[in-house]
């Protein structure tokens, strides 16, 4: 290093001086000013597009059938309505849609990984809000309906308290529901008074209308109809109405020893499973009617089975989740399928208590979304009053939320007060909390599902739930519950 520090300053305020008196360099100093300007510029208009471009993912499935009035009947366009929200809210929507099983497991993947690739996602209440809820994976809404902000948006005072119920895991509601169905029974009239059959009101009547049918219709030689139609498919599709007769026979959830329905029971009462005593002869009872009165193949029938065969005639009852007749009924293209249809309160079992079958399609904040303010816009629009009136115009779907919905000329037009009223108390009156709601829900529901479909296949209701218990002592004893 040489020279010194005196040489240094004179050399440093030389160059400072050339700098502000050289033209060339002023030129230059100038020139870059106008760059630094431009730059800002550029700066604040990415900015601002950001801004106006905060992109909320969502998921669903049931494309071309959901939110019709946002994404039109292909699920692919958006709506003037859905467009001027955006503009308004400086929101992007991002709908991607797939068949249920791989919107699921999408949903899983995402919420397992933390990567809050989607910031609002598909919930149903047979297993993702108590699963995910108790995992932390769902933010709680509560503040935001509290808030008052969403208030124009949700009518906490219309919507069904068996909805929120439903929706909500030790307090915090953690999804909105977009169409809901309690338990019914959709028959066909004009077979019901061919064969002189009575609506039954208990499970035995039941039966003995079903024997009934399955006899009127072999004595007149028709080989293609069927009394019933129900869903028996592996995995969690069935679990839904198998414990809906599960409770309905028992008189209580009877999943564990003394209906411990909680975590907090099961743990402080080390209630063990109960799958081979008191949830026997529900489940045995479902089984029974599936292979005595159910068409050949229930064991793999799903929701869309039950829905075609009824649209096609080849069905006189669907029982217990009624909701499925009414897309049959909607797209049906017999005449005779359309104009005698009629639905019936479900009976009631051995313990006095009616049938269950209760499901919400539900919407959830991510916990793990960045953008969960902005979500919580999407979710309103997407669940909010108006959504819903718009897909009951669309589907006259009576399986609204919203008690002024379920009331709308709409679908009384359709199907007349009574019938709606009827669905309404369905709805209104379910005890949601049929099964409990514990962590491990998702997985139960996956393996009573499959259990019932195995027995429903081979006629073995022992062996079936002996592999069930099995299973249940060995999970609930390595999540913990008896220490």
């Amino acid at each position: 290093m040489g020279g010194s520090v005196d040489g240094t300053l004179a050399h440093n305020e030389f160059v400072t001086k050339q700098l502000h008196t050289d033209p060339a360099w002023k030129g230059f100093r100038l020139m870059s000013r106008s760059l630094r300007y431009l730059l800002a510029i550029v700066a604040l208009a990415v900015i601002a597009l950001g801004a106006a471009q905060t992109r909320i993912n969502v998921i669903s499935f049931s494309q071309g059938f959901a939110f019709p009035d946002l994404f039109g009947s292909s699920g692919t366009e958006k709506s003037d309505r859905l467009l001027a929200f955006e503009k308004e809210n400086n929101i992007v929507v991002n709908m991607e849609w797939g068949d249920e099983s791989a919107v699921r497991q999408k949903v899983l993947t995402d919420l397992i990984s933390g990567t809050g690739r989607y910031d609002v996602i598909l919930l149903g209440t047979d297993g993702a809000v108590q699963t995910y809820g108790y995992a932390g994976f769902l933010e709680p809404l509560n503040a935001y309906l509290e808030s008052g902000d969403f208030d124009a948006w949700f009518d906490l005072e219309d919507i069904y308290p068996s909805i929120i119920e439903a929706n909500t895991v030790e307090g915090n509601v953690y999804g909105m529901s977009y169409y809901a169905f309690g338990p019914g029974m959709v028959y066909r009239t004009d077979i019901f008074d061919r064969y002189d059959v009575e609506v039954p009101t208990t499970m035995v009547e039941f039966e003995a209308a079903m024997a009934k049918l399955k006899a009127g219709l072999a004595a007149d030689g028709i080989s293609d109809v069927y009394p019933l139609t129900m869903r028996a498919g592996p995995g969690e599709e069935p679990s839904l109405d198998v414990t809906g007769f599960v409770y309905a026979y028992a008189g209580y959830p009877a999943w564990f020893e003394g209906g411990a329905a909680t975590v907090e029971d099961i743990k402080a009462n080390k209630a063990q499973p109960d799958f081979t005593g008191a949830f026997r002869p529900g489940f045995e009872a479902f089984v029974r009617l599936a292979r005595e009165y159910g068409p050949p193949g229930i064991a793999t029938h799903t929701w869309v089975d039950m829905m075609n065969l009824y649209s096609q005639g080849k069905a006189v009852v669907l029982f217990p989740s009624a909701i499925n007749a009414y897309a049959g009924i909607g797209s049906t293209e017999l005449a005779e399928v359309r104009d005698n249809s009629a639905f019936a309160a479900v009976p009631v079992g051995p313990s006095g208590k009616q049938v269950q079958s209760f499901w919400s399609f539900s919407f959830g904040i991510n916990a793990a979304s960045r953008n969960k303010d902005d979500a919580m816009k999407v979710l309103a629009l997407l669940t909010g009053h108006d959504a819903l009136q718009a897909f009951a115009d669309m589907t006259v779907w009576p399986a609204a939320p919203y008690a002024s919905v379920m009331r709308s000329d709409t679908l009384i037009n359709r199907y007349g007060e009574e019938e709606v009223l009827l669905n309404e108390e369905a709805m209104r009156d379910s005890e949601t909390h049929y099964f409990p709601y514990i962590p491990e829900l998702a997985d139960f529901m996956f393996q009573i599902g499959t259990a019932t479909s195995q027995a429903v296949s081979t006629g073995d209701v022992t062996r079936a739930l002996a592999d069930l218990q099995k299973w249940a002592v060995e999970t609930m004893t390595a999540a913990g519950y008896y220490r």
